[in-house]
């Protein structure tokens, strides 16, 4: 699909002209409608006195909290970043709760049954609603994170069983005094093994090492029907597929066992550089067709890179106009080797003489090939809003095959609606990180906005959002699950939640 900008004589000075303009330019795009002006905050709903006084006595005082502040902190507005536009004005949680044992789940699931309240699982805070579409009846969100213990390392069977609270950071140092990793990097600090498996996100290295349905052994859950242990069975139905991925839908994911791998010897970080991400992505598709065995690999925009390495400061907007003023910008295509020594520089000659660059640029000794630092960049992010900036994220996980032409309808998409903002241009800033099968694109919007525009312009993002939509439908990104699946684990729901306990979508 191609959006080219209706000719025009008079110019657009608001949004609101803009985004009415747009929508005559998308006659194929629904209307999706979208509250006015800034969308008010959370209602807060602290439990009854009676109920907060029943539930400290499952669990500490100290480990209930059920203040106001602390409630807005756990709720959709607090944690929206860009990444997802809340479609309702969800009530924040009613209580938040910090068990530090399965003994106190399995009495927080009776109890909550019994009063009919929902559970929300929560891990390190990345993607906690997705997914769930909190109604009028008060859920009680429950926070993992004294789950954190490591119970037990294997270095002879290469295997270390977790709480679902241990974040990754800590338990990759806990592995290195053994030589051994998990192979998975997050790019959270505060990422929790057990959020990761039930979101089953995909660690940046699942090219060397693959992702969590090669290396998660077992799970162990507690759902209202009871415990459950979940492992892989050759030949037999995955039934892993009931927690991995599932976002907490059926039960409470308190523990994992995780397969291990060496610790790599030596680490190697290759750049190499070129003018558009066309070209970037063809230099990566040789590599991969080569079956180069490099780690992880990722395509940066530059111009992106120097708006994020940037100290915050005043000048922020002054360098945010330079930034959509430029024209030139430049891609790097990241590549992290490792492995033994000898592995490493036979992988570093192979892809010298595939790109016939010689020698390649070495990036720097800290020079992280996993995802960017998202926590930092949402701070950024919410800076930039502030100051009156439209700064959104849009992300897709295309298919290789569809990688290339996916990617010149995405931006030719994305740029179209940034050429009109208040008189000034907008920017489209689209990095890539390679798994095995998909090319993640992640592209930020920038654009300023006009005066009198509405300080969080969530119908404009919406906009955005929809058109963003129509392009991944007609590559056919992120489709849905089939039917069958979805029947599936909606039955499968059922049985392990019968009164419907958790929160789900």
């Amino acid at each position: 699909m191609s959006i080219r900008p209706v000719p025009s004589t008079t110019t657009i000075r608001d949004f609101n002209e803009f985004w009415a303009t747009l929508r005559q330019m998308l006659p194929q795009l629904p209307v999706v409608p979208s509250p006015k002006n800034v969308a008010p905050a959370p209602q807060v709903s602290p439990l009854e006195e009676a109920l907060q006084l029943s539930l400290q006595n499952i669990m500490e005082p100290a480990r209930v909290a059920c203040d106001a502040q602390t409630l807005q902190r756990y709720s959709t507005q607090y944690l929206y970043t860009g990444a997802e536009i809340p479609t309702s004005n969800m009530a924040a949680p009613a209580a938040i709760t910090f068990p530090n044992s399965e003994q106190e789940i399995a009495q927080l699931l009776t109890w909550a049954e019994e009063r009919e309240l929902r559970i929300l699982p929560w891990g390190g805070g990345g993607a906690p609603y997705q997914h769930k579409h909190p109604d009028a009846t008060p859920y009680i969100v429950v926070d993992l994170r004294y789950l954190n213990r490591i119970l037990e390392i294997s270095p002879q069977h290469r295997w270390v069983r977790t709480q679902a609270g241990v974040t990754w950071t800590s338990l990759e140092e806990s592995l290195a005094e053994h030589n051994l990793t998990t192979g998975q990097c997050s790019p959270w600090t505060t990422a929790t093994v057990g959020g990761a498996v039930a979101s089953h996100s995909i660690s940046a290295k699942a090219l060397h090492y693959g992702d969590l349905t090669r290396n998660l052994l077992a799970i162990k859950a507690l759902c209202p029907a009871g415990p459950i242990r979940l492992s892989p069975h050759p030949g037999a139905t995955d039934d892993r597929l009931l927690m991995l991925g599932a976002f907490g839908e059926c039960g409470i994911i308190t523990e994992t066992t995780l397969r291990l791998h060496p610790a790599p010897q030596e680490q190697l970080n290759l750049v190499a550089t070129r003018s558009s991400m066309g070209e970037a992505l063809t230099a990566l598709e040789i590599l991969r067709s080569a079956n180069v065995k490099f780690a992880a690999a990722r395509i940066i925009n530059t111009r992106e890179h120097s708006l994020f390495s940037n100290p915050t400061s005043s000048s922020i907007r002054q360098l945010l106009r330079n930034l959509i003023g430029s024209t030139t910008t430049e891609f790097q295509l990241l590549l992290n080797l490792e492995g033994t020594r000898e592995e490493v520089n036979s992988i570093r000659r192979q892809i010298e003489e595939l790109l016939r660059e010689k020698p390649l640029q070495l990036a720097g000794g800290d020079a992280h090939l996993c995802e960017p630092d998202y926590a930092h960049e949402a701070l950024l992010l919410q800076q930039l809003r502030e100051q009156r900036v439209l700064a959104h994220p849009l992300t897709a996980p295309v298919p290789w095959h569809n990688a290339a032409p996916f990617l010149r309808d995405w931006e030719e998409a994305l740029h179209s609606i940034l050429l009109t903002t208040g008189g000034h241009p907008g920017k489209t800033l689209t990095t890539l990180w390679a798994t095995e099968d998909y090319a993640n694109l992640r592209t930020l919007l920038l654009g300023f906005q006009p005066a009198g525009a509405d300080s969080e312009p969530r119908s404009q993002i919406q906009d955005i959002q929809a058109v963003a939509l129509a392009i991944k439908q007609r590559w056919h990104v992120e489709e849905p699950p089939t039917a069958l699946v979805s029947h599936a684990l909606s039955r499968a729901g059922e049985f392990l939640d019968p009164n419907s306990v958790m929160l789900r979508g």
